[in-house]
């Protein structure tokens, strides 16, 4: 099927994404923290963060965006094949402390501060991106390695 003929993916499937995004990234950090004063939870109550990491002693809190990428049902140009950008509005920046990028069909995360997204705009608003850049040879381009699997800037940076 040629790229152009494809269509979007119904908005069922692509919630379905976002949701096994969530849910890897969250048994992710589960492994992470279990057997220290540290919880992983969903959030369902604070604003603009998926998933919250909070301490059970100090009450130090940590929030986490998850952005799910996939290239294996898309309306991208061929030439756009080895790029995933995961964006986060202006509302999600202000409210996480790191997002964590998950390419579904590579099945690897990149775990990213705040700090390290590229401010950017459309349509007059705010957005902060992360892109990946997969080679052609294979493996990824230098500043994509930085956040490859980097669980352990969360624990360094704030957990431990």
């Amino acid at each position: 099927m040629h790229d152009e003929n494809k269509k979007r993916l119904p908005q069922n499937i692509q919630h379905l994404l976002m949701e096994i995004g969530e849910r890897m990234v969250l048994f992710k950090l589960f492994l992470l923290v279990k057997d220290t004063e540290w919880n992983v939870y969903q959030n369902l109550g604070e604003t603009g963060c998926d998933l919250l990491i909070l301490n059970s002693v100090t009450n130090q809190k940590l929030k986490i965006e998850v952005k799910t990428r996939q290239r294996l049902y898309s309306t991208s140009k061929e030439s756009q094949k080895n790029i995933a950008q995961f964006t986060i509005t202006e509302n999600e920046y202000n409210n996480c402390d790191y997002v964590i990028c998950y390419w579904l069909e590579e099945n690897v995360f990149f775990v990213v501060p705040k700090s390290e997204l590229s401010e950017t705009s459309s349509n007059g608003k705010s957005l902060f991106v992360f892109r990946v850049k997969r080679r052609s040879g294979g493996g990824f381009d230098e500043n994509s390695v930085r956040f490859l699997d980097r669980w352990d800037t969360i624990i360094l940076g704030k957990v431990i």
